[in-house]
């Protein structure tokens, strides 16, 4: 072979794996998810429990001490639980691109109670 025809041959060779390296399928070099939950989580099936009349002990031995606690002029009681769930996720792939997403949800449980300290009622948001 001459070596005139040796170094353009070279540079055809890298052109042709650099093209195939950046069509080819991407991989995975790592991925990955973690949570982190805060307060406290009331299902819609616990606070289905709570039926109008129930009283206050009745409402803590079932969910627990409230977030927040708000006493309203004419006597009624709000209590309100809060729980927050944060999620990352990430995942890093070659020659394409990078992710990192964020999620927070926040999670309102309520309880009202009348003047008598019994359940008016109760709902989520």
């Amino acid at each position: 072979m001459t070596r005139s025809l040796v170094a353009p041959r070279r540079i055809l060779a890298s052109a042709l794996l650099a093209a195939g390296a950046l069509t080819a399928p991407a991989c995975v070099i790592s991925a990955g998810s973690d949570s982190e939950v805060s307060g406290q989580y009331v299902s819609q099936t616990t606070l289905d429990r709570i039926q109008p009349g129930k009283d206050q002990a009745y409402v803590l031995a079932l969910i627990g001490e409230p977030s927040s606690k708000s006493k309203l002029d004419d006597g009624t009681e709000i209590w309100k639980w809060r729980y927050v769930e944060k999620k990352r996720t990430r995942g890093h792939l070659i020659f394409i691109f990078d992710t990192d997403s964020k999620t927070e949800t926040r999670h309102l449980s309520y309880v009202e109670f009348g003047p008598d300290g019994m359940v008016v009622k109760s709902w989520q948001d």
